[in-house]
Protein backbone atom coordinates (compact mmCIF):
# COMPACT_ATOMS: atom_id res chain seq x y z
CA UNK A 1 0.00 0.00 0.00
CA UNK A 2 2.86 2.25 0.68
CA UNK A 3 3.83 3.25 -2.88
CA UNK A 4 0.34 3.83 -4.03
CA UNK A 5 -0.56 5.42 -1.35
CA UNK A 6 1.83 7.52 -1.41
CA UNK A 7 1.36 8.60 -5.28
CA UNK A 8 -2.58 9.22 -4.57
CA UNK A 9 -2.16 11.63 -2.03
CA UNK A 10 0.88 13.38 -4.15
CA UNK A 11 -2.01 13.77 -6.94
CA UNK A 12 -4.28 15.76 -4.78
CA UNK A 13 -4.67 19.44 -4.76
CA UNK A 14 -3.91 20.71 -0.77
CA UNK A 15 -1.15 22.35 -0.67
CA UNK A 16 -3.10 25.18 0.09
CA UNK A 17 -6.73 26.01 1.35
CA UNK A 18 -9.07 26.72 -1.86
CA UNK A 19 -12.32 28.80 -1.78
CA UNK A 20 -15.36 29.52 -3.44
CA UNK A 21 -15.52 33.53 -4.04
CA UNK A 22 -19.23 33.69 -5.00
CA UNK A 23 -21.05 31.17 -2.94
CA UNK A 24 -23.47 32.82 0.03
CA UNK A 25 -24.24 30.69 3.14
CA UNK A 26 -26.22 30.85 5.88
CA UNK A 27 -25.36 30.75 9.81
CA UNK A 28 -26.07 27.29 9.68
CA UNK A 29 -24.44 26.53 6.57
CA UNK A 30 -21.35 28.02 6.92
CA UNK A 31 -20.89 26.02 10.65
CA UNK A 32 -22.12 22.69 8.86
CA UNK A 33 -19.35 23.52 5.83
CA UNK A 34 -16.80 24.32 8.27
CA UNK A 35 -17.09 21.09 10.17
CA UNK A 36 -16.98 19.15 6.89
CA UNK A 37 -13.08 21.20 6.27
CA UNK A 38 -10.77 18.97 8.01
CA UNK A 39 -12.00 16.16 4.55
CA UNK A 40 -12.25 19.04 2.46
CA UNK A 41 -8.71 20.49 3.06
CA UNK A 42 -7.30 17.14 2.76
CA UNK A 43 -9.17 16.77 -0.21
CA UNK A 44 -8.63 20.09 -2.17
CA UNK A 45 -11.57 20.59 -2.09
CA UNK A 46 -13.30 24.14 -1.57
CA UNK A 47 -13.77 24.55 2.29
CA UNK A 48 -15.93 27.94 2.41
CA UNK A 49 -19.47 26.36 0.30
CA UNK A 50 -21.25 23.96 -0.12
CA UNK A 51 -20.04 23.45 -3.79
CA UNK A 52 -16.38 21.73 -3.71
CA UNK A 53 -15.06 23.16 -6.39
CA UNK A 54 -14.75 19.27 -8.42
CA UNK A 55 -16.17 18.28 -11.69
CA UNK A 56 -19.39 16.17 -11.33
CA UNK A 57 -18.31 13.29 -13.08
CA UNK A 58 -14.67 13.30 -10.77
CA UNK A 59 -16.76 13.82 -8.03
CA UNK A 60 -19.48 11.11 -8.92
CA UNK A 61 -17.35 8.84 -9.83
CA UNK A 62 -14.97 8.81 -6.25
CA UNK A 63 -17.75 8.63 -3.85
CA UNK A 64 -19.16 5.36 -5.76
CA UNK A 65 -16.49 4.16 -5.81
CA UNK A 66 -15.04 5.52 -1.88
CA UNK A 67 -19.00 5.05 -0.44
CA UNK A 68 -20.88 3.23 -2.75
CA UNK A 69 -23.32 6.40 -2.87
CA UNK A 70 -25.10 6.66 -6.62
CA UNK A 71 -28.67 8.09 -5.67
CA UNK A 72 -30.32 9.46 -2.95
CA UNK A 73 -30.97 6.01 -2.00
CA UNK A 74 -28.10 5.02 -1.38
CA UNK A 75 -26.76 8.29 -0.04
CA UNK A 76 -29.68 8.08 3.00
CA UNK A 77 -27.99 4.74 4.24
CA UNK A 78 -24.92 5.78 3.93
CA UNK A 79 -26.23 8.96 6.14
CA UNK A 80 -28.51 6.64 8.33
CA UNK A 81 -25.18 4.34 9.31
CA UNK A 82 -23.02 7.74 9.85
CA UNK A 83 -25.56 9.34 12.21
CA UNK A 84 -26.76 6.00 13.93
CA UNK A 85 -23.46 3.81 14.13
CA UNK A 86 -19.95 5.10 11.84
CA UNK A 87 -16.98 3.46 13.00
CA UNK A 88 -16.83 5.85 16.15
CA UNK A 89 -17.31 3.43 18.33
CA UNK A 90 -15.39 0.56 16.74
CA UNK A 91 -12.62 2.96 17.10
CA UNK A 92 -13.01 4.59 20.61
CA UNK A 93 -11.05 1.31 22.16
CA UNK A 94 -8.27 1.65 19.37
CA UNK A 95 -7.88 5.50 21.06
CA UNK A 96 -7.86 3.96 24.15
CA UNK A 97 -4.71 1.75 23.54
CA UNK A 98 -3.06 4.82 22.05
CA UNK A 99 -3.61 6.74 25.04
CA UNK A 100 -2.36 4.24 26.88
CA UNK A 101 1.01 4.41 25.04
CA UNK A 102 1.23 8.26 25.25
CA UNK A 103 0.67 8.17 28.89
CA UNK A 104 3.59 5.78 29.20
CA UNK A 105 5.43 7.52 27.17
CA UNK A 106 4.98 10.73 29.13
CA UNK A 107 5.17 9.33 31.70
CA UNK A 108 9.39 8.07 30.73
CA UNK A 109 12.04 10.29 31.90
CA UNK A 110 12.82 12.52 28.75
CA UNK A 111 16.21 11.40 28.46
CA UNK A 112 15.91 7.66 28.68
CA UNK A 113 12.66 8.34 26.11
CA UNK A 114 15.31 9.78 23.84
CA UNK A 115 16.98 6.56 23.71
CA UNK A 116 13.86 4.09 23.68
CA UNK A 117 12.73 6.13 20.73
CA UNK A 118 16.10 5.52 18.80
CA UNK A 119 16.47 1.96 19.94
CA UNK A 120 13.48 0.14 21.29
CA UNK A 121 10.74 1.93 20.07
CA UNK A 122 8.55 -1.19 21.57
CA UNK A 123 9.68 -0.02 25.14
CA UNK A 124 6.34 2.05 25.11
CA UNK A 125 3.99 -0.39 24.46
CA UNK A 126 5.68 -2.99 26.79
CA UNK A 127 5.05 -0.47 29.68
CA UNK A 128 0.80 -0.09 28.03
CA UNK A 129 0.58 -4.01 27.52
CA UNK A 130 -2.15 -3.88 30.12
CA UNK A 131 -4.39 -1.92 27.31
CA UNK A 132 -2.46 -3.75 24.42
CA UNK A 133 -4.64 -6.93 24.03
CA UNK A 134 -3.62 -7.16 20.33
CA UNK A 135 -6.35 -10.12 20.11
CA UNK A 136 -9.50 -8.04 21.64
CA UNK A 137 -8.61 -5.09 20.02
CA UNK A 138 -8.78 -6.99 16.39
CA UNK A 139 -11.75 -8.55 17.23
CA UNK A 140 -13.25 -5.39 18.20
CA UNK A 141 -12.54 -3.34 15.42
CA UNK A 142 -12.32 -6.16 12.91
CA UNK A 143 -8.81 -4.75 11.79
CA UNK A 144 -5.83 -7.62 11.40
CA UNK A 145 -3.02 -7.61 14.46
CA UNK A 146 -0.42 -6.77 12.06
CA UNK A 147 -1.87 -3.39 10.99
CA UNK A 148 -2.84 -2.91 14.73
CA UNK A 149 1.24 -3.27 15.44
CA UNK A 150 2.12 -0.46 13.22
CA UNK A 151 -0.61 1.88 14.31
CA UNK A 152 0.16 1.51 17.62
CA UNK A 153 3.88 1.86 16.91
CA UNK A 154 3.73 4.75 15.05
CA UNK A 155 1.11 6.64 16.94
CA UNK A 156 3.85 8.44 19.37
CA UNK A 157 4.36 10.79 16.18
CA UNK A 158 1.52 11.69 15.46
CA UNK A 159 -0.06 12.20 19.02
CA UNK A 160 2.91 14.52 19.66
CA UNK A 161 1.54 16.69 16.51
CA UNK A 162 -1.35 16.59 18.07
CA UNK A 163 -0.57 17.83 21.27
CA UNK A 164 1.97 20.62 20.09
CA UNK A 165 -0.12 22.20 17.00
CA UNK A 166 -3.51 21.25 17.95
CA UNK A 167 -2.92 21.60 21.60
CA UNK A 168 -4.94 18.56 21.82
CA UNK A 169 -3.90 15.29 23.86
CA UNK A 170 -5.22 11.99 24.30
CA UNK A 171 -6.95 13.02 27.35
CA UNK A 172 -8.79 15.91 26.01
CA UNK A 173 -10.31 13.56 23.63
CA UNK A 174 -12.76 11.34 24.28
CA UNK A 175 -14.70 11.09 21.07
CA UNK A 176 -13.94 10.17 17.72
CA UNK A 177 -17.39 11.41 16.52
CA UNK A 178 -15.90 13.87 14.69
CA UNK A 179 -14.60 11.42 12.34
CA UNK A 180 -18.31 10.45 11.83
CA UNK A 181 -19.59 13.51 11.81
CA UNK A 182 -16.95 15.14 9.12
CA UNK A 183 -17.16 12.60 6.63
CA UNK A 184 -21.48 13.44 7.33
CA UNK A 185 -21.11 17.19 6.19
CA UNK A 186 -19.16 15.77 3.47
CA UNK A 187 -21.15 13.33 2.00
CA UNK A 188 -24.22 15.60 2.68
CA UNK A 189 -21.90 18.70 0.22
CA UNK A 190 -21.63 16.02 -2.22
CA UNK A 191 -24.82 14.54 -2.90
CA UNK A 192 -26.00 18.35 -3.10
CA UNK A 193 -24.10 18.91 -5.55
CA UNK A 194 -24.60 15.52 -7.92
CA UNK A 195 -28.19 16.43 -7.30
CA UNK A 196 -29.13 13.39 -5.00
CA UNK A 197 -30.71 15.73 -2.45
CA UNK A 198 -32.02 19.30 -2.81
CA UNK A 199 -29.99 22.26 -1.62
CA UNK A 200 -32.66 22.79 1.35
CA UNK A 201 -32.09 19.57 3.00
CA UNK A 202 -28.16 20.11 3.41
CA UNK A 203 -28.93 21.26 6.76
CA UNK A 204 -30.88 18.24 8.06
CA UNK A 205 -28.33 15.86 6.90
CA UNK A 206 -25.29 17.20 7.35
CA UNK A 207 -26.21 18.22 11.13
CA UNK A 208 -26.95 14.69 11.89
CA UNK A 209 -24.69 14.52 14.32
CA UNK A 210 -23.81 18.33 15.63
CA UNK A 211 -25.11 18.24 18.86
CA UNK A 212 -22.75 15.11 19.55
CA UNK A 213 -19.73 17.30 17.94
CA UNK A 214 -20.79 20.05 20.29
CA UNK A 215 -21.07 17.94 23.13
CA UNK A 216 -17.58 16.28 22.98
CA UNK A 217 -15.14 19.28 21.73
CA UNK A 218 -14.76 22.89 22.74
CA UNK A 219 -12.95 24.23 19.61
CA UNK A 220 -12.47 23.46 15.86
CA UNK A 221 -8.76 22.44 16.40
CA UNK A 222 -10.52 19.76 19.16
CA UNK A 223 -12.66 18.57 15.68
CA UNK A 224 -9.31 18.58 13.69
CA UNK A 225 -7.22 16.87 16.27
CA UNK A 226 -10.66 14.27 16.87
CA UNK A 227 -10.75 13.29 12.89
CA UNK A 228 -7.36 13.31 12.28
CA UNK A 229 -6.93 10.30 14.85
CA UNK A 230 -10.12 8.63 13.26
CA UNK A 231 -8.41 8.73 10.05
CA UNK A 232 -4.95 7.34 11.05
CA UNK A 233 -6.58 4.89 12.94
CA UNK A 234 -9.04 4.32 10.25
CA UNK A 235 -5.76 3.59 7.22
CA UNK A 236 -2.47 4.60 9.01
CA UNK A 237 0.74 5.07 6.42
CA UNK A 238 3.15 7.58 6.59
CA UNK A 239 1.60 9.28 3.80
CA UNK A 240 -1.70 9.68 5.39
CA UNK A 241 -0.20 10.87 8.95
CA UNK A 242 1.86 13.75 6.76
CA UNK A 243 -1.35 14.99 4.69
CA UNK A 244 -3.77 14.86 7.40
CA UNK A 245 -1.29 16.59 10.20
CA UNK A 246 -0.38 19.19 7.06
CA UNK A 247 -4.11 20.08 5.68
CA UNK A 248 -5.48 20.34 8.96
CA UNK A 249 -2.47 22.81 10.31
CA UNK A 250 -3.85 24.84 7.37
CA UNK A 251 -7.05 24.84 8.69
CA UNK A 252 -5.58 27.07 11.58
CA UNK A 253 -2.58 28.68 10.38
CA UNK A 254 -4.57 30.26 6.90
CA UNK A 255 -5.64 33.98 7.65
CA UNK A 256 -8.87 32.83 5.77
CA UNK A 257 -10.10 29.82 7.24
CA UNK A 258 -13.50 29.23 8.35
CA UNK A 259 -11.78 28.04 11.95
CA UNK A 260 -11.00 31.92 12.07
CA UNK A 261 -14.16 33.37 11.16
CA UNK A 262 -17.00 30.51 12.09
CA UNK A 263 -17.20 30.48 16.06
CA UNK A 264 -17.67 26.52 17.13
CA UNK A 265 -20.06 27.28 19.74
Amino acid sequence: MGMMDTLGHAMMDNDKLHFDAAEALSGQEQWLVTLSAPLSAFNGDFVNAVATGKDNDVLREGIADVWSVHDRASFEQTARWLVEEGQRSAYKPLWKAIAAIDTATQETPAVLRMVMDAFFPSFFQIKARKSLDYRELAAQSGKPMAELAQLMTGSQSWVDALRKHFKASPADISSLVAWDAVRLASLSRWAVQLGYIERAEFAGFAGGLASQVREAYGSWPQVSAAYIAGGLIWKYSDAREEHLLRTNRLLLSDARSPYRSVPFA
